[in-house]
């Protein structure tokens, strides 16, 4: 069962910090602040990004990472101002490729450029 989760980190240096915040992306979650996301992720899912995070840090004693799921009531209660989704926001242009994607047979094989 997917639940919400922020991830949330303190990284000094500058080449750590961009690669947590792409694992971050490779899972999905949506950049809410500079080293802040958020997300829906699978207990397994939460596992397998802190276990990509841990090893992206290695010996980095600079660095701090929470990684907090919280229950959907919790999020219903949250006070927001602006605007902040834990689902991901997909582009007009990645809308229209999914949408005509449902369209194709059914032994289709997409190439990288669709």
């Amino acid at each position: 069962m997917e639940i919400t989760v922020f991830v949330f980190f303190d990284i000094s240096n500058d080449r750590i910090r961009n690669r947590v915040g792409e694992r971050c992306k490779d899972y999905g979650l949506n950049r809410i602040q500079y080293s802040g996301f958020m997300g829906r992720l699978t207990k397994n899912k939460r596992e397998e990004l802190y276990l990509k995070i841990l090893k992206e840090i290695g010996e980095e004693e600079n660095a701090s990472v929470l990684i907090q799921p919280v229950c959907e009531k919790c999020f219903e209660n949250a006070l927001v101002i602006g605007k902040i989704s834990p689902e991901p926001e997909i582009e007009e242009k990645e809308e229209e490729k999914i949408e005509n994607l449902w369209s194709l047979p059914l032994n289709y094989k997409l190439t990288e450029d669709e």
